[in-house]
């Protein structure tokens, strides 16, 4: 019988909300509840749509995964960037202008934007096949809870957002 048990993780906290007055992005919200009549997929369809030419990103609620499960994935998802350290991230840096693969890291300032400024997002990208590609030490034995994810993504809420257009 297989172990219910999963390993242990650092809590990931998350940035303090700032006190600066900014300009947030006002992300739409897709309810993939409505996803279960065909109204809503219509509606949804619309919603996808409008979210994707206006904005480029959306935020999914009602996809099926707890609070905790969501927490734990936060949790793991932090891992590649503070439990790696920078060799071992190396060796596992994504190949994107030699193959256009971007699994692996993708580091601070690949991406030159404009006048000489580059980009400061670092991110580390994974296939929803987690065995397509090595992965460093620290992460491999959350592997198998990164893939049951990529698939819940992929098949409850991915094929709901297909389904809906």
């Amino acid at each position: 019988m297989p172990s219910l048990e999963f390993p242990e993780v650092p809590h990931y906290a998350h940035a303090p909300v700032t006190k600066a007055d900014l300009q947030y992005a006002n992300l739409p919200i897709i309810d993939l509840s409505k996803a279960s009549t065909p109204e809503g997929r219509l509606a949804l369809s619309v919603q996808v749509r409008d979210a994707m030419i206006e904005h480029g990103f959306f935020y999914v609620i009602n996809h099926g995964y707890s609070v905790t499960q969501t927490e734990r994935i936060f949790d793991i998802a932090n891992v590649p960037f503070d439990h790696v350290n920078s060799e071992e991230k190396s060796a596992y840096a994504a190949t994107i202008k030699d193959t256009g693969s971007f699994q692996g890291y993708k580091f601070r300032q690949y991406w030159h934007i404009d006048g000489g400024v580059h980009d400061q997002i670092e991110n580390y990208s994974i296939n929803r096949d987690v065995t397509k590609r090595g992965h460093p030490q620290p992460l491999r034995p959350f592997l198998p809870e990164i893939s049951r994810f990529a698939k819940h993504n992929h098949f409850n809420v991915l094929h709901q957002l297909l389904r809906s257009t």
